[in-house]
């Protein structure tokens, strides 16, 4: 089985039709580290991400490898992705030790973080548990959780 929440998910709303249009109308949750995510030291994270690309863009490059590196720089670098880039140019060999590493080392603390919660919001969600149900009498007390939050937000 599939570890992907959209793969549960799309399980879940085969057996359960019914909670489609329940689900398919519930907004995104608010990032939380949005705000935290502005701070991030935006000259530091220019850098990382020019000197990769220096070494890394297509244009400069035939390797399949390193273009890979690219385009997930290039998202890393959109997304304030400080301490993936980091890690990155430490990969890549760049030198790295006139940037802020204690500002960088936090926010790769902030990301890792941020990952565990996604982790744990996946693995306390009534699909992820829909999946993972040992047997039918499993579901029908998920199914039963579910018709209660589903009738509270009607």
């Amino acid at each position: 089985m599939s570890e992907t929440f959209l793969d549960y998910l799309s399980e879940f709303l085969k057996d359960c039709p019914q909670y489609a249009d329940f689900i398919n109308n519930l907004e995104e949750p608010e990032d939380e580290t949005e705000e935290e995510e502005k701070e991030v030291n935006k000259k530091d994270l220019k850098q990382l991400y020019r000197r990769i690309s220096k070494m890394t863009h297509p244009d400069k490059t035939s390797s399949s490898y390193l273009e890979s590196i690219f385009k997930q720089s290039s998202e890393d670098y959109r997304q304030n992705k400080i301490g993936s880039l980091f890690s990155t140019a430490v990969k890549l060999n760049i030198e790295v030790s006139d940037l802020s590493i204690e500002h960088i080392l936090d926010e790769m603390e902030l990301e890792i973080t941020t990952y565990e919660e996604a982790i744990e919001n996946f693995k306390s969600s009534a699909v992820w548990k829909w999946a993972n149900a040992q047997t039918d009498e499993e579901r029908e007390v998920i199914k039963k959780q579910i018709d209660l939050i589903v009738g509270e937000k009607r």
